[in-house]
């Protein structure tokens, strides 16, 4: 089902960008020429705010700045399954008495249920920057999922994370239809920073942005391992890897089928440096519940689970303590990863696997240390107990009990902003989902594309209402249509019947932006 939205203009809007500075950033300069400061930055000398029309191009022109950009949307990448514990031989890590204990971990995503059963007691902490407060409760599911396969906890119920014992924080910088926007994910890794995490997981991805770039690389040479999802465009047109991945500071991981294959959805390119299972992912849900979710978000956490797993070894007096201080450093985290990857694809390095699957065990061993060996309790996390007999919950998927279908799909008017010479735009679209007998489902994952000016796979959970919000990544000057198109929806215990749709497929009565924009800007 497609939908396209025109980009419309408003005179009195100010602009979301990110202000980077070439120094101290310059709060009362921005105030000055009527900035709302929404955060002023530690790790990256920048400022998120709003800024009127008028000074967006005063500003860029002032020598103490480096540049203004949009504050960029972005999308947590992917989902739909578990079984990569084994894959990447957490278990047996655990059995030598490594299970992250004492290394810290922020998880930046959609929030966490913090008060899961398997993951309570490993939580230390966090903030929500999409509602401004203390409490990063996930409402989508997503941050959730991401959290139970970086720590679920060894207690006999539910599932067994790569590092049971790790602590972590929730940062939550997505809201709950998933999206977010980079001022709130570089203030997620400012509050990280701050508080001495040892590694920063990011299931997300989006357009490039330099202040997010720099950001990230000043985290990673603070000392901090810096990790994100490769994105889930690997069957469109443009399969290369989303932001931050695509940046040096960061591990990006592409995700890998039960085969070992790499999963059809997986973007690639030579930034790709590991790999990790990513299909069918059973990991935590919100509400003291568990479910399967598939795409490199769920690869991801399984880099950052044998991350933790490595911090607990002692690097100390051996040849991989490039720098002789005793402790890991990312760029020693990242080599001993890179040379104990299980090698798939082109031999070598490849755009595709990167340098391989991620190992735990052999990423621990050999390090010429005498790792813990008094918690042989840790053993019993052969609750990989999870792993085979838990798949009786993924029944309803293939034996679904109910029909759904898509009711209405509509494209709001792109909101836009003129500035001398800039229009920034997006488009929102919402998909709404409903039963057999009309009734709203809620909880069900909608996948679709966004074409036009840009191109984007993405997906979203409906609400309570049975409606999927979606929103397009901001462009700045364009001219062109903002196309969306639902492609299908799941939900454990019903099944898609796209002949039930009430809406026209597709969409061919749609606004133009070109004339409108075009207008605009011949003024």
């Amino acid at each position: 089902m497609v939908a396209p939205a025109s980009a419309v203009s408003s005179d009195n809007e100010k602009v979301p960008v990110l202000i980077q500075f070439k120094n101290k950033p310059d709060a009362q300069l921005v105030k000055a020429n009527g900035g709302e400061i929404k955060y002023e930055y530690d790790v990256v000398p920048a400022i998120a705010a709003e800024l009127p029309l008028k000074a967006i191009d005063a500003l860029s022109k002032n020598p103490n700045i480096d540049l203004v950009e949009p504050d960029g949307i972005a999308q947590i990448t992917g989902e739909t399954i578990p079984w990569g514990i084994e894959r990447v031989n957490a278990p047996e890590v655990h059995a030598l008495g490594f299970t992250g204990n004492g290394i810290k971990v922020a998880i930046i995503d959609t929030g966490v249920d913090y008060n899961h059963p398997d993951l309570a007691a490993n939580y230390l902490g966090g903030y929500d920057y999409v509602n401004d407060d203390s409490s990063p409760m996930d409402d989508n599911g997503h941050g959730t999922h991401v959290a139970g396969t970086v720590l679920g906890i060894d207690n006999d119920i539910g599932v067994i994370g790569v590092s049971p014992d790790v602590g972590f924080y929730a940062l939550k910088a997505a809201n709950s239809a998933g999206y977010c926007s980079w001022s709130d994910v570089i203030a997620s890794i400012n509050w990280a920073v701050n508080n001495d995490v040892d590694v920063i997981s990011m299931s997300l991805g989006g357009s490039y942005s330099s202040t997010l770039k720099a950001a990230c690389d000043n985290a990673y040479n603070s000392g901090t391992v810096v990790i994100a999802s490769a994105g889930n465009t690997g069957d469109e047109d443009d399969p290369s890897v989303l932001s931050p991945a695509d940046y040096d500071s960061v591990i990006a991981v592409a995700a890998i089928e039960s085969s070992n294959s790499i999963a059809y959805f997986s973007s690639y390119g030579p930034q790709i440096e590991l790999a990790a299972p990513g299909r069918y992912i059973y990991s935590t849900l919100p509400g003291s519940s568990y479910g399967s979710y598939s795409g490199t978000s769920m690869a991801a956490p399984h880099v950052t689970g044998v991350v933790a797993l490595l911090l607990n070894t002692d690097v100390s007096g051996t040849n991989l303590d490039l720098d002789n201080d005793g402790t890991w450093d990312p760029a020693e985290v990242r080599a001993r990863l890179q040379s104990t990857a299980t090698d798939f694809g082109t031999a070598g390095k490849d755009d595709y696997y990167g340098y391989g699957l991620v190992n735990a065990l052999a990423a621990v061993s050999n390090l010429d240390q005498a790792p813990a060996t008094e918690e042989p309790a840790t053993e019993e996390p052969a609750t990989e107990v999870p792993a085979t007999e838990e798949p009786a919950t993924e029944t309803p998927v293939t034996d679904p009990v109910s029909s759904m279908h898509f009711s209405v799909l509509t494209i709001d008017p792109t909101s836009t902003v003129k500035a001398n010479k800039h229009v920034f735009a997006y488009a929102t679209a919402k998909a709404t989902v409903v039963d057999a007998d009309g009734n709203p489902v809620p909880g069900a994952t909608v996948s679709g594309d966004w074409s036009g000016l840009v191109s984007e796979t993405v997906s979203a959970v409906t609400d309570a209402t049975g409606v999927a919000t979606f929103q397009s990544s901001q462009l700045k000057n364009p001219t062109g249509d903002f196309i969306f198109s639902a492609n299908g929806v799941t939900l454990a215990g019903y099944e898609y019947n796209s002949d039930d749709n009430t809406c026209t497929i597709p969409v061919s009565d749609y606004f133009s932006s070109t004339a409108a924009l075009s207008s605009y800007l011949q003024k």
